[in-house]
């Protein structure tokens, strides 16, 4: 009972918590939330108060389950279910996808597309930079059983920059060091997991980033993105709110050369750009 008390959390008063510091500081309809269908259902009145927020609603499997947990069957069901939910309480097509635990596989990838999907994120092919998500052949575990030779070869690597057959399917890369939950929760039966980690060790690991990309944009084409991940049981926390509170605040200390960005615009402005040049 003690992993659902802190969804319960998480819906009811972390949520509440994190709309509360985005209102604050103007960009709550800047931001993507990436909400799982049981999450949306269980507690809608939340969910429609970040909805009523202008920020925009990306999937994020039904009940957390990861994509190597269930048939291709189920993990179509479990889309089109979460399709119907977030359209119910936006009005809108979902244009938005983050694998939770990052598990995604090949079929996530065709279902994705199947269904006019415009963006993933749940790779890190890159970590500040858009990319067309790689239509790869599957990976294929290496079979000890047989001999050396069979696997002694690399991988084929998938061209992340051109125009795939099909619609395009952006991705906007993701990253353990670019979130909360790993270093400042605490769920004993998960042992990645710790809790006891000063917000401020997290805090300062973020402005690392950030300065580290701003310093070198000759790396980064001129701009990058830095997609922060912030889950409401964690960054609702009261110490890690008010961490994200000052991290936010120093973010709009630079002014109009930092923007913030809902997911789906940033694919948008990135894919077009890529429609361009190609032309």
């Amino acid at each position: 009972m003690a992993d659902y008390s802190t969804g319960i959390f998480a819906g009811q008063v972390g949520g509440r918590r994190l709309l509360r510091v985005l209102r604050k500081h103007g960009i709550a309809d800047q931001v993507t939330w990436f909400i799982p269908g049981h999450t949306m259902e269980t507690f809608e009145s939340t969910v429609k108060e970040i909805v009523q927020s202008g920020a925009e609603i990306g999937l994020h499997g039904y009940a957390h389950e990861g994509a190597y947990q269930m048939t291709e069957e189920q993990e179509r069901e479990v889309l089109v279910k979460c399709m119907e939910v977030a359209q119910h309480l936006t009005g809108k097509k979902v244009q938005g996808y983050r694998a939770p635990m990052y598990q995604l596989r090949e079929t996530t990838i065709k279902l994705l597309k199947e269904f006019g999907f415009l963006y993933d994120s749940s790779l890190s092919h890159h970590d500040s930079q858009p990319y067309f998500v790689p239509c790869a052949p599957p990976v294929q575990r290496i079979d000890f059983s047989k001999p050396a030779s069979s696997w002694l070869r690399p991988t084929e690597l998938a061209d992340m920059e051109s125009l795939t057959a099909g619609k395009p399917l952006v991705e906007i890369p993701t990253g353990w060091n670019n979130e909360d939950m790993m270093a400042l929760q605490y769920f004993p039966h998960l042992h990645n997991s710790h809790g006891h980690v000063d917000a401020r060790v997290v805090e300062q690991r973020w402005k690392d980033i950030f300065l580290w990309l701003w310093e070198n944009p000759d790396l980064e084409d001129g701009s990058f993105v830095f997609p922060l991940l912030m889950h409401p049981d964690t960054s609702g926390m009261a110490h890690v709110a008010g961490m994200v509170d000052r991290f936010i605040g120093w973010l709009r200390g630079w002014g109009d050369t930092v923007q913030f960005h809902t997911f789906s615009s940033i694919a948008q402005s990135w894919l077009d750009e890529k429609m361009k040049r190609q032309d």
